[in-house]
């Protein structure tokens, strides 16, 4: 999976970590919704921890992003 946002894309440093970073987001947020689903959790709470697992790359890219471009690393 590839998560395509501005930011990654205008910055090679951004990408890599970015994708480093949902790497293991999204390993973890499978993990624990495919936990959740054999414990008998509910449905949506399983989606919720896939959901937020695939939001959270994007989040980071953005954060890293603005955090480069406040140090002038742009």
């Amino acid at each position: 999976m590839w998560v395509r946002t501005p930011w990654t894309i205008a910055n090679e440093q951004v990408w890599n970590a970015t994708h480093r970073f949902a790497a293991r987001t999204l390993f973890a947020g499978g993990l624990a919704g495919l936990t959740l689903v054999l414990m008998g959790a509910s449905f949506w709470l399983s989606m919720a921890a896939i959901l937020a697992a695939s939001l959270a790359p994007v989040a980071y890219s953005l954060i890293l992003y603005k955090q480069l471009e406040r140090r002038g690393e742009l």
